[in-house]
């Protein structure tokens, strides 16, 4: 039976030590650049090799996280990264960017290629577009469930990796523009603030406050109890979130996981050890840890509201008695230590474990502190103490790193025949090494021995090779130097692994020439004339619009209409519909092709690559800015899909836009010019909770359900671009969750050159 793969993170090479000592299976790493966590140690070129060739030797895999949106000024410098990964035996690349995907599945023969979970994959439709494109793996949403997954599995051959530890995103991966438009800082760009760990209010209609907290921000993911149903659901890699996180982390989820998936394959069932939860809690937790997805969506068991940060493990509990202050535990404190002393509202002061700690009986300690702390603790009356670094389990890892592991059993074979050079055969895994020693010389005095011969060849500390087989062959009589032997022991090692490393290398037969990706030179003309789409949510505004649009004399536009009204309309050949952004596979049953093509659709705006699947035999096809559309290659891969339109991302300036258009061959060209910047999409229904979400500043997000009940977060300032030089062919208002006289002031400040009177922004443009 195969085994499902145990894949941990590597931020540097001190994590990537870590995680294969504590017996991942493979590790994926970031380079200095394309990585989504940008803000990780990552690795140089000379450090991706070494990186490569350590694990290789000892049988592990690595896979190269290019997993960002990438500019076209980029591309030659990504691809390259890629070549030089390539030909250095990378075994995998987890990509996100389309274009990038197109070039490696075009350029790169054989080379293995991971849809990142940036990339949304979520229902099967999905799946089996890339499995047929030729992508090896796909790494699920986070956000599916576990009968999701099983259904995903039954219906496809292609590998399926999901999270099951770390830090859990509060909106589908790839799709998230909260840092991006708030600070400037993209998540598809590997840059994300991290702006849903802030506080924030719910608020009514009314706008009056329903909730506060860190209201966004979810527990991390532990799914080590549910290992073995996701093992019988046919995954095959576990992934443990953490490229940001130390050694002593990496090597703590990597040992606990290794050991109950050994335990589920060798008696069938797990029983997860306390202690071993409470490792786990040890090194990172915020809240406690959830499942997430797995099992349910509600928001109170996934969100830890009352603190985002890193909440260790319960030990016990403080008081004051007679001005002392005492801590009421049986865990056992050491120097070096750091605790938490927290009230009901996890208001926090650290305190380190520096001989300050008295012992008064077997529960009960005296905590000597300072006047400050003292007096703020006071303050706290009585609370909960929690250790948030333990210096003893540091010590121990560090142990556990410092002793040598043993990957590969390797057999030697040695042939001793006076007047003859001694020969040595090392044999591992299928590779061979040879070498010849000195000529053998008749013994004077004494003679070698099988036994001193194996006591030679035995020496393989500081190797990652453990002694197999022996086999000798000793004439009688001879005689030969420890030192030969020892000699000829060592260069077998080194060449056995130098062939075990270089079977992993491989090379390229030709040059790859990007700007075929990029451009054929030929810049298309810009004529600015722009046609013009609207997106509407509800009839009363296709109504509006419709008035508006005659009142105008526009005669050569769209409207993009939600699946769930076009049955209540009497459809005009100027209408395309669409669904949400996000469809899992029980969005997906509910709707009718056929409906849609008997009440008179002929275009859909399709947002994921499964709704792209379903619907490109029936309809014309529209792209929507959900495809994160960057660069011309990404470009040129959705017109080779036959999109008739495509809208690029909303992460684009002026002049990125114009190095698209100006390449564009057969696609028209879509750039959303007026709308709320949807922040995030998520499958927790939010708008139950209110109507809005207020930060720091006192600005009001609005919360919108979705036509599929997903919950999106929009941005308090409408994107407003104003330019009438916009490099595209089609610039598209998005109406949806705007009020009627919201809509009124854009259309008369556009076409009538009216002030709008909105708060708006320009984004990237």
């Amino acid at each position: 039976m195969k085994k499902v793969e145990l894949l941990s993170p590597a931020g540097g090479f001190e994590e990537l030590v870590a995680a294969i000592k504590a017996g991942a299976d493979s590790v994926y790493v970031g380079a200095k650049e394309f990585s989504a966590r940008a803000y990780a140690k990552n690795f140089s070129e000379d450090e991706l090799k070494k990186a490569i060739d350590f694990c290789h030797e000892r049988g592990k895999k690595i896979y190269l996280a290019i997993n960002t949106l990438i500019y076209n000024d980029e591309m030659h410098k990504a691809v390259n990264l890629i070549e030089f990964a390539y030909r250095e035996g990378i075994d995998s690349v987890i990509v996100q960017d389309l274009g990038l995907l197109f070039i490696i599945l075009k350029e790169f023969p054989g080379m293995p290629v991971h849809a990142s979970t940036q990339m949304t994959v979520h229902n099967l439709a999905q799946v089996s577009f890339l499995e047929n494109l030729g992508v090896k793996r796909v790494i699920l949403s986070r956000e599916l469930s576990l009968d999701e997954i099983k259904n995903i599995r039954q219906q496809s051959s292609i590998e399926l990796e999901v999270f099951v530890h770390g830090a859990l995103c509060i909106s589908y991966s790839g799709q998230c523009l909260f840092s991006s438009i708030l600070f400037k800082r993209s998540g598809n760009r590997g840059q994300c603030a991290q702006p849903c760990r802030l506080y924030y209010k719910f608020l009514d209609k009314k706008k009056k406050t329903v909730d506060q907290g860190y209201l966004i921000s979810p527990k991390d993911i532990c799914l080590l109890e549910n290992i073995d149903k996701l093992i019988k659901a046919g995954v095959d890699s576990f992934k443990i979130e953490g490229r940001l996180k130390d050694q002593y982390y990496v090597y703590t989820v990597t040992s606990v996981y290794r050991k109950y998936i050994d335990m589920y394959y060798e008696k069938g069932k797990i029983t997860v050890d306390r202690a071993d939860r409470q490792k786990l809690l040890l090194v990172f937790n915020r809240g406690n840890f959830s499942t997430g997805y797995l099992e349910d969506t509600d928001i109170d068991r996934i969100i830890f509201k009352i603190a985002p940060n890193n909440t260790g493990l319960f030990i016990g509990k403080f008081y004051f008695e007679n001005e002392s202050l005492f801590l009421q535990t049986s865990y056992n404190l050491s120097n070096g230590d750091v605790i938490s002393f927290r009230n009901s509202n996890f208001d926090e002061i650290l305190l380190e474990v520096n001989n300050n700690i008295i012992k008064k009986d077997d529960k009960r300690f005296e905590v000597k502190v300072d006047f400050e702390r003292k007096k703020r603790l006071k303050e706290f009356s009585q609370g909960k103490v929690f250790v948030v670094r333990s210096k003893e389990h540091e010590k121990e890892i560090e142990k556990e790193l410092k002793m040598e592991k043993k990957f590969r059993k390797v057999d030697f074979k040695v042939w001793i025949e006076k007047g003859k050079r001694i020969k040595a055969l090392a044999l591992c895994d299928g590779f061979e090494a040879e070498e010849d020693g000195e000529v053998v010389q008749q013994a004077k005095e004494k003679e070698v021995t099988s036994k001193a011969v194996i006591s030679s060849f035995s020496k393989l500390g500081g190797t990652i090779f453990e002694m197999g087989n022996f086999d000798a062959h000793i004439e009688y009589g001879c005689f030969v130097k420890v030192s030969e032997l020892n000699r000829l022991r060592k260069v077998l090692i080194e060449k056995l692994s130098q062939k075990i490393i270089n079977s992993y290398k491989k090379s390229l037969k030709k040059d790859i020439e990007i700007s075929r990706y990029l451009g054929d030179g030929r810049l298309r003309s810009f004529n600015k004339s722009h046609r013009f789409s609207f997106m509407v949510d509800s009839l009363w505004q296709l109504e509006n619009l419709k008035k508006w649009c005659d009142k105008l004399n526009l005669s050569n536009y769209e409207i993009y209409v939600p699946y769930n009204l076009i049955f209540d309309l009497s459809i005009d050949d100027n209408m395309v519909v669409y669904l949400d952004r996000i469809t899992h596979d029980e969005d997906l049953k509910r709707i009718e092709v056929e409906k849609i093509k008997e009440k008179g659709i002929k275009k859909v705006l399709v947002r994921n690559l499964g709704q792209y699947e379903i619907f490109r035999h029936h309809f014309e096809i529209y792209f929507d800015f959900s495809f994160n559309i960057t660069n011309s290659a990404s470009f040129k891969f959705l017109e080779l899909l036959g999109g008739k339109r495509i809208c690029l991302s909303l992460e684009l300036s002026k002049t990125r836009i114009a190095e698209i258009f100006n390449y564009a061959q057969k696609s028209e060209i879509e750039i959303i010019v007026f709308g709320r910047i949807p922040l995030m999409v998520n499958r927790l229904k939010f708008f139950k909770k209110g109507e809005y979400l207020q930060d720091r500043n006192g600005e009001f997000l609005k919360l919108i359900k979705t036509q599929g009940g997903k919950g999106e977060i929009l941005n308090p300032a409408f994107l407003y671009i104003n330019d009438k030089d916009v490099p595209a062919d089609v610039l598209r208002f998005d109406f949806t969750a705007t009020t009627e006289e919201e809509m009124e002031k854009v259309l008369e400040g556009y076409f009538d050159g009216k002030e709008i009177g909105l708060k708006i922004t320009k984004g990237y443009y």
